[in-house]
């Protein structure tokens, strides 16, 4: 009987860290939902739909606003070829855990 719960408990953790390896996280499936066509980019329109997103679950519309739009694009957008990789994107909420002023909205 020993022997079966060790088996069981060895199998059962063996197979807990390829499950967990392989599992998005939060922001992977957040930007691959706003990331409509698959890409692996926010263009201005996805960007704009996201900033939508984030206005309304903020209750500010001021936070939708053109301005707002492309100055989130120019900040993020590093490498300069007009959409948000993950890369970028994660290097701009690194920057905003840091409270570095450049990242802030």
């Amino acid at each position: 009987m020993k022997t079966l719960i060790w088996m069981t408990a060895t199998v059962g953790f063996a197979m807990t860290a390829p499950v967990q390896a392989q599992a998005p996280r939060d922001g992977e499936r957040l930007f691959a939902m706003i990331d409509v066509n698959g890409d692996g980019k926010l263009d201005k329109i996805e960007i704009a739909k996201m900033m939508a997103m984030r206005a309304e679950r903020r209750g500010d519309p001021s936070l939708n606003s053109p301005e707002k739009i492309d100055a989130f694009l120019k900040r993020a957008d590093t490498n300069g070829d007009g959409a948000v990789d993950k890369a970028e994107l994660g290097a701009m909420r690194g920057a905003m855990r840091e409270g570095r002023p450049d990242a802030k909205n």
